[in-house]
């Protein structure tokens, strides 16, 4: 049986990569088990990996999921054991872990280490959704499976419950009298608590140093070890902050001498020492909703007595006497159990012998046998299907080489001559806000830490740009720095609400969402009734993207006013072949109805959203979308009774707005052909377009202003190659499934 493992992995420091690298290295040990690979999840898109690393997955990137899932499909693989925790997936809840199930060709298998007992509703479409895409789902308790069954998460003939597993050298080192090293037989006169793991606020660490002044004043031979590196993402947002305040804490509670912090992620053989020679292991966590611990697991294995607070999986580890339970945040309960264990060594004998008699069942050898019988099952469930044949205009790669030399410490220069920056065109609000949008995205997907300080300048131009409250923005500075225009309303003030929309509904930086809605607030009175539709609509698309609760009565009131004069222009231009918002096709169309879909599906009004489809629907027939092969109104526009496609040269803005209007037509309506028709309007960037030619210069990064009558635009400025990334960021984080890509070429041919 040949095996692959979707999961985080080592080097990246997280439990579940320790789980997953332990279930490979005990799988591998295992009769009947070929070959184990390994598609890792990253956090970092550069992150050195190991060699039995089949691929990685970028966490933030939804297209990774989909090309992990299609590489699978490629190779001889039987069945695929994916560890699930929502936190380890991009997206909501982990959504885009879907991506990878669905477009999976090989049988299934969940390994849950996260079952909550009152999940959101969005937290249990998503489980409930990746359940049903497996053949088999493995849970570690009785608990964990009645909690799938209560929300109807599973069916019940798909689950099965295979415990954690713990490496067999904790039990021997326990079993073999061997004195423990790395200098901790110093503690040989001490009584050890000791905590090991990932630290974070959830641990609960400090509740167990509240704790220790009673114990001490009773037992000053005791001695907390706290063992483990600040937890990745804890120490991303907030730094050593939460190691900081439980040393001030022992300093505070004068028990500084009584506490020992190792700030290591320590080795099973580091591991197997601490415990043995710990008396008592402390997991005072504050979320009851864990269902798997492998700290816990790890000590119980080693044959620690432990004390815990009641997390469903201390509930059923602990229920047979191999520790005791306190309440959440008690520390005068840890004191008295810990107390009672020192004064009472009769019980802890007795918790020790337990919780050895349950660690000898344990042992990852013996999890690692049950483990295989439930892929076997899988496997022989469901047959391999057979790959998808991807028949598209790929990327390779994408480059933001020519992107960056158009961004300088100011903003982002208007036009080049190739790859060459015109600095005397100078810069616009419009092309930066694009770039703040574009930055946003690239912070999340490359290790390459340069875009976050470019969307803070980007952020700092358009504040910049404002002028005094409600009289709106300057648009064009001179490569010098001097403005070249007093502030007015127009596009560019549409496009920057659009941007803040999208910073607000993304950022998790106080530093950067302050001030952002900050600046928002500053523009949205500037904005009034009957403006032009393409800065009501860009309006729109940003006051859409936040959430009801966060936006203010004007703000509401203004997205309300907006969607209803789109709606209204529609309705009193549109008639006969002509299903269109004005008597003139110009430029960034599909804007409009990418507008009333998503406003409309905001302010939960189905008639907008309707009339928003109807209109998409036709402009793209007239530019080709039905046929497989987009054709843009020119330059010069189109005028009602004129025949498509309009004359004038191509540009990028139009295909992006197509790429993203159909993404949301396919979120609003669930139609996998809006997701076709997008990829159509995709690829007419990189030459599937009437000339043949690419817009996108590959080896650059770079892309044409124009398609022409016979040749491209020479100029590569901002505003294409912005449109391009845009475009292309968009369609991968969207993860479209194969099949839906051809549905419309099917139809065609």
């Amino acid at each position: 049986m040949r095996t692959a493992i979707f999961s985080t992995y080592p080097p990246r420091a997280c439990g579940i990569g320790t789980f997953a690298f332990d279930v490979r290295t005990s799988l591998l040990a295992t009769q009947g088990v070929e070959s184990v690979g390994v598609v890792a999840i990253v956090d970092e898109a550069s992150s050195p990996q190991r060699h039995d690393v089949l691929a990685t997955v970028s966490q933030a990137v939804r297209g990774d999921y989909v090309r992990a899932a299609r590489l699978l499909g490629r190779l001889e693989v039987d069945v695929v054991l994916l560890q699930h925790e929502y936190g380890i997936f991009g997206g909501a809840d982990g959504e885009y872990v879907l991506s990878f199930a669905r477009e999976l060709t090989r049988p299934l298998v969940l390994t849950l280490h996260t079952v909550l007992s009152e999940p959101t509703d969005h937290q249990r479409d998503v489980l409930s959704a990746l359940c049903d895409e497996a053949e088999r789902v493995i849970v570690m308790t009785e608990t964990a499976r009645e909690l799938l069954l209560r929300m109807n998460g599973c069916a019940a003939e798909k689950i099965r419950v295979v415990q954690h597993g713990a490496p067999a050298l904790l039990g021997r080192r326990n079993t073999n009298g061997s004195a423990p090293s790395r200098g901790l037989d110093r503690l040989r006169s001490r009584f050890v608590l000791s905590t090991f793991g990932l630290i974070s606020p959830g641990k609960g660490i400090e509740t167990a140093i509240a704790a220790l002044p009673g114990i001490v004043e009773r037992h000053p031979e005791v001695l907390y070890l706290i063992a483990g590196r600040t937890h990745p993402e804890v120490a991303r947002l907030e730094g050593e902050q939460y190691r900081l305040l439980l040393e001030r804490r022992a300093l505070d509670l004068g028990v500084a001498d009584h506490v020992e912090f190792d700030d290591r992620f320590l080795s099973v053989p580091e591991l197997a020492d601490l415990l043995h020679a710990s008396d008592v292991f402390l997991t005072p966590y504050r979320n009851r909703e864990q269902i798997a611990s492998g700290a816990l697991t790890f000590a119980i294995a080693a044959g620690c007595a432990s004390i815990s607070t009641p997390f469903l999986f201390a509930q059923d580890m602990l229920a047979t006497g191999a520790g005791k339970l306190v309440p959440f945040d008690d520390p005068a309960a840890i004191e008295n159990a810990v107390c009672d264990f020192i004064e009472s060594p009769d019980s802890l004998a007795a918790a020790r012998a337990e919780a050895r008699r349950i660690g000898a069942e344990l042992a990852w050898p013996a999890i690692a046998a049950e483990t295989a019988v439930v892929l076997r099952e899988a496997a022989l469930a469901r047959p391999r299907g057979k790959p998808i044949p991807i028949v598209e205009l790929e990327l390779t790669s994408v480059r933001t080489d020519h992107l960056r030399t158009l961004v300088d410490d100011v903003g982002i220069v208007q036009h080049a001559t190739g790859v060459i920056p015109s600095w005397e065109t100078g810069y616009c609000v419009d092309d930066v806000a694009r770039l703040a949008v574009v930055a946003l995205e690239l912070t999340g997907r490359t290790p390459d830490r340069q875009w976050t300080p470019i969307l803070h300048r980007s952020l700092a131009f358009l504040q910049f740009a404002t002028g005094p409250e409600g009289t709106g923005m300057r648009n064009f500075m001179g490569y010098d720095r001097r403005w070249l225009d007093e502030p007015h309303l127009g596009d560019h003030v549409g496009r920057t609400i659009w941007a803040l929309g999208e910073i607000l509904a993304t950022a998790w930086i106080p530093a950067l969402s302050g001030p952002a809605r900050t600046l928002l607030d500053a523009l949205v009175p500037s904005v009034h009734k009957d403006v032009s539709l393409r800065t009501a609509a860009y309006t729109v698309l940003g006051l859409a993207r936040l959430d009801p609760d966060r936006l203010d009565h004007d703000a509401r009131v203004l997205l309300e006013w907006l969607v209803e004069q789109l709606a209204s222009a529609y309705k009193e231009a549109a008639g006969g072949s002509w299903l269109w918002f004005e008597d003139r096709l110009t430029y960034d169309n599909a804007r409009l109805p990418q507008a009333l879909i998503v406003g409309g599906s905001a302010l939960e009004r189905p008639s907008d959203v309707a009339l928003g489809l109807e209109a998409l629907a036709w402009l793209g027939d007239e530019c080709g979308l039905d046929e497989g092969r987009l054709r843009l109104p020119g330059h010069r526009g189109r005028d009602r009774d004129e025949p498509a496609p309009g004359e004038g040269d191509e540009q990028p803005l139009d295909a992006t707005a197509f790429v993203e209007a159909e993404l949301a037509a396919l979120v609003a309506t669930g139609n996998g052909e809006h997701g076709a028709r997008a990829r159509t309007a995709f690829d007419w960037f990189l030459g599937r377009n009437r000339l043949d030619r690419p817009l996108y210069d590959f080896a650059t990064g770079g892309c044409s202003d124009g398609l022409g009558e016979t040749e491209l635009n020479e100029n590569e400025g901002a505003e294409s190659t912005l449109a391009f990334h845009r475009a292309q960021l968009l369609l991968d984080a969207a993860a479209l499934p194969a099949p839906n890509r051809h549905e419309i070429r099917a139809k065609a041919a």
